[in-house]
């Protein structure tokens, strides 16, 4: 069944790129997840959904003819988590707070706001063999299977973080569990060029993991929680298909969002809706 809030939740704080703060507010609505600029007049709401992508710089950012919002990966990795299928996203500003760089507090948020089914299904996304797609060291696929899993390998040049792996058996409970406390990740030496293209203006030690030249600058919450992190936002990146995601065994391999989305555009064009 699908959906939606049975009151309005509401979560405010600063953007991670922008540093503007924001009030975001998640209403009760019928007609799948949108997102409306309160701060810009006439403008019109944006649909959560690939078509809308307009970049995948260190986020995922959606746009229509009148405004765009900002980074909405991990407010919508929530959403995908508890089931939420219809929500009418207000924001009085450019980007959903950062929080505290991952979902929890958006979990929390909508868990207290409470949930309740309507009355339509889902469309699903009937995937009925294997898909894969790949870009250089870049690899993604997705299987029908028992049931809905995540496998993420991260690879990386530093030696702190060079090779993690995990598998998330996809639940609202494991989700929260397992991944909702991962938190957005930097590099301690990429930090300066960020903040000089107008980026990471909301990034501190309290809302992101900071990986140091031989130290974390800041204490894990997991032990590996760059590549649950990664997880999270592919979860947020693949509710964009606007579909249920039945049992399958999805995998990646060194990705990121803008292969995220085109992974889900590859996923949607394969779904055998006859």
């Amino acid at each position: 069944m699908r959906k939606t809030l049975s009151s309005p939740a509401v979560v405010s704080g600063v953007g991670l790129h922008t540093g503007v703060p924001a009030t975001m507010t998640f209403k009760p609505a019928d007609n799948g997840i949108t997102f409306l600029r309160t701060d810009i007049a006439g403008a019109k709401p944006i649909a959560a959904h690939v078509n809308s992508v307009s970049s995948t710089l260190r986020g995922t950012n959606l746009k229509n003819e009148t405004a765009e919002v900002w980074t909405v990966e991990h407010a919508l990795s929530a959403l995908h988590a508890l089931g939420i299928t219809d929500a009418a996203v207000e924001m009085d500003g450019p980007e959903p707070p950062v929080t505290d760089g991952a979902s929890d507090l958006y979990i929390e948020a909508l868990q207290k706001a409470g949930l309740k089914e309507l009355p339509a299904e889902q469309p699903l996304l009937n995937i009925k063999q294997k898909i894969t797609y790949s870009s250089g060291n870049i690899s993604y696929s997705a299987e029908p299977a028992d049931k809905l899993t995540f496998t993420f390998l991260f690879l990386h040049k530093h030696p702190l973080v060079s090779r993690q792996e995990f598998t998330l058996e996809f639940t609202p409970e494991n989700y929260i569990k397992e991944i909702s406390r991962a938190r957005t990740f930097g590099f301690e030496e990429e930090l300066a060029f960020l903040k000089a293209h107008g980026l990471a203006k909301g990034g501190n030690l309290e809302n992101a993991v900071i990986v140091g030249k031989d130290k974390f600058i800041n204490e894990l919450r997991y032990p590996d929680e760059l590549v649950r992190h990664k997880i999270l936002d592919l979860v947020g990146d693949l509710s964009l298909t606007g579909r249920k995601l039945p049992p399958l065994k999805i995998t990646c391999a060194c990705g990121g969002h803008k292969h995220n989305i085109i992974f889900a555009k590859i996923l949607l064009a394969n779904s055998e809706d006859k």
